[in-house]
């Protein structure tokens, strides 16, 4: 009689537990880093993004106070300012993705690819 009333028990106990330890594993998602390139084809100051496109898909990059500009090629980028960057020029961003957008911690920028 105890064995068959502890071994539902037991699986019960560990029900509860796999439970209460799953929505905890969800929330240590990291958000999945990532980096767009692509020239940018609309700038909105009002919303902070910018549309970038690379090949024929265009695609949203949201910049915030904390995103960081960079002007010139990799070798030899200088500090740079958002309104220095122009439509039509080359874009590379890095950061976390928040769906399809990519939400910049910084950006290179340059006037041709």
């Amino acid at each position: 009689m105890r064995r068959s009333i502890l071994i539902p028990m037991t699986l019960c106990l560990g029900f509860l537990v796999c439970m209460a330890i799953n929505p905890a594993g969800a929330a240590d998602k990291k958000a999945k880093q990532g980096q767009l390139t692509g020239t940018v084809q609309m700038m909105n100051k009002d919303t902070s993004t910018l549309t970038v496109r690379k090949g024929t898909v265009d695609r949203q990059i949201v910049y915030n106070s904390d995103t960081k500009w960079m002007y010139g090629m990799q070798s030899s980028a200088k500090p740079g300012s958002l309104d220095q960057l122009k439509e039509g020029w080359y874009i590379n961003c890095k950061g976390t993705f928040d769906g399809t957008k990519l939400v910049a911690s910084a950006c290179r920028f340059r006037e041709a690819k």
